[in-house]
């Protein structure tokens, strides 16, 4: 690989314009905030989920911030659905140029005591399926190009809780999986990288805001004093996807509002 000798001050885009992005578990949550900030920046987003119905929804609501977008239903449970999602999204849209494996589950309790179907229902859910979609992406960016992958992993790649027996691990898992594909991508013109959240208001999460006592834990444990809302974890997938982000390779940005620094 030569070594261009001019030094390139030109500013790089923060925009998805042309670009086709796919982001799993899109209709609800973290997944809606992805997809609208990624429509709003000028990408056609297609849509995975398992309800129709609720896809058809931010497909509807893509239409009033950006670029009309698209919907694929599929069961990430099914493994013949996880198999042919890359190419469903190419045939639909014509082509593919960012994934954001966003989709994932939690099941809470104690590693002693921890049932061993659950354990592989999360892992498979929230670490296998982003392996394969990952894998299945890269190839069809390798032979087309270029594209970025962005995994959705959690506060918890970076620390641990009790009783999250396997949505620590998995999350730990998709931190290694990124930065491994990385490495091995990142010369054939893939890039992969990963943002952390922290404590965002969604539904899955009620039982962690919608409460005194997890308000003051805003008040009190986030720096910056209030609960993440989908948004903010949008902007930092928009940007590890569009060219502003060129030389980002294998990184983690985590969006908790400074709970880390703490």
């Amino acid at each position: 690989m030569s070594v261009d000798s001019e030094i390139q001050y030109a500013p790089a885009r923060l925009d998805l314009a042309g670009k086709v992005a796919l982001v799993t578990g899109g209709t609800r949550g973290i997944g809606r905030g992805i997809v609208l900030a990624m429509a709003a920046a000028g990408a056609k987003v297609i849509v995975s989920g398992r309800d129709r119905s609720n896809a058809e929804d931010v497909v509807a609501a893509t239409r009033k911030v950006g670029t009309e977008g698209d919907l694929v239903v599929c069961d990430l449970f099914d493994d013949d659905a996880v198999d042919t999602l890359i190419s469903d999204t190419v045939a639909l849209a014509g082509k593919l140029d960012i994934l954001v494996n966003n989709a994932g589950i939690d099941a809470d309790g104690p590693m002693i005591d921890y049932d061993l179907e659950t354990w592989r229902r999360v892992i498979r859910f929230d670490l296998e399926v982003p392996m394969r979609l990952s894998q299945q992406a890269a190839r069809h960016f390798v032979a087309n190009g270029g594209g970025s992958i962005v995994n959705i992993a959690s506060v918890l790649s970076q620390v641990a809780v009790a009783e999250a027996g396997a949505y620590t691990p998995a999350k730990h898992g998709v931190l290694g999986l990124t930065r491994t594909m990385a490495l091995e991508l990142g010369k054939q013109g893939v890039r992969v990288n990963c943002v952390a959240p922290g404590l965002i208001q969604t539904d899955m999460t009620n039982n962690l805001w919608g409460s005194e006592a997890g308000m003051a834990y805003a008040r009190d444990r986030i720096p910056c004093g209030r609960i993440g809302q989908p948004r903010d974890i949008g902007g930092a997938v928009v940007f590890l996807a569009s060219e502003a982000a060129d030389f980002i390779h294998g990184q983690v940005i985590v969006v908790d509002g400074g709970s880390l620094a703490t």
